[in-house]
């Protein structure tokens, strides 16, 4: 009975000292921005970041993305679809129970329109299924959103709603083109916010409720309206993204064929 008791003691001696010995680490939260470790990140709606987990002594992480979405994985990717600023919160955790955090900033901006410029018009005057038929048209610029593919005439979809018209440029000929002339510019007064995921082929039924349909218009001196070029597809024109840099400050849509056309933007 005796040796038990010593046996015990002993064991309890060996466990508390073995306790005493034992370095609790804590967790040490740390993340980046791909790998850029700056303290805010100005990005755009609907562009993406990855962010690097780069914790240390950590079991357990938990991501709060300042907009109401939560994560436990350990890499995630960012992005978010509207404008503002968001604080990111990285908890680590070990299994203490012992907690980490840190926080950054995310300012997400818009793209705004600015301008718009057109590089070369024309049109043929003696194709009557759609063109004007005088030389001489005021013209203007247009944004719907394509809802429909119901098209009459030519290039014109009355099924779908305008969202943005611009001012009208007037007396402008027919193989209107540098370098004879300068660009046409046409300066943006109302704020109009672009939604990048829209800026597509609109075609058929591919791209119906997301897609704009980029129009650049005529109308005559008889009232009379015409699409001069738009970013249908189906007239083999090309229409897309040549610009997206929010460094520069600059976002572009280009959409050309029989006439070429520029979407400027701005960050904000």
């Amino acid at each position: 009975m005796r040796n038990n008791l010593l046996i015990l003691a002993i064991t309890l001696l060996i466990i508390n000292g073995c306790n005493k010995d034992k370095v609790v680490v804590e967790p040490i939260s740390s993340f980046s921005f791909r790998g850029d470790t700056i303290s805010t990140l100005k990005m755009a709606t609907l562009d993406t970041c990855t962010l690097f987990n780069n914790s240390k002594n950590a079991d357990s992480v938990f991501w709060d993305f300042g907009d109401g979405r939560t994560s436990r994985d350990n890499q995630v990717i960012l992005s978010y679809s509207k404008s503002g600023a968001y604080t990111i919160n990285l908890t680590t955790k070990n299994n203490d129970g012992q907690k980490s955090t840190i926080s950054k900033k995310v300012v997400v901006l818009d793209r705004v329109m600015k301008e718009i410029v057109i590089d070369y018009v024309q049109w043929d005057t003696s194709n009557t299924n759609g063109w004007p038929t005088s030389s001489v048209v005021d013209i203007y610029f247009q944004i719907q959103n394509y809802i429909s593919d119901t098209m009459e005439p030519m290039g014109i979809f009355p099924n779908c709603p305008i969202l943005f018209t611009s001012s009208i440029v007037k007396n402008i000929n027919n193989h209107y083109s540098p370098p004879t002339y300068h660009s046409i510019v046409i300066p943006i007064t109302e704020k109009f916010i672009i939604d990048k995921s829209f800026v597509q082929f609109p075609y058929g039924q591919y791209g119906i409720n997301h897609a704009y349909l980029f129009s650049l218009m005529a109308k005559d001196s008889n009232g009379n309206i015409f699409c001069l070029e738009n970013s249908y597809a189906a007239g083999g024109n090309s229409c897309g993204i040549t610009q997206d840099d929010i460094k520069l400050n600059i976002f572009k849509i280009h959409f050309s064929f029989f006439s070429s056309v520029d979407v400027i933007c701005d960050f904000e």
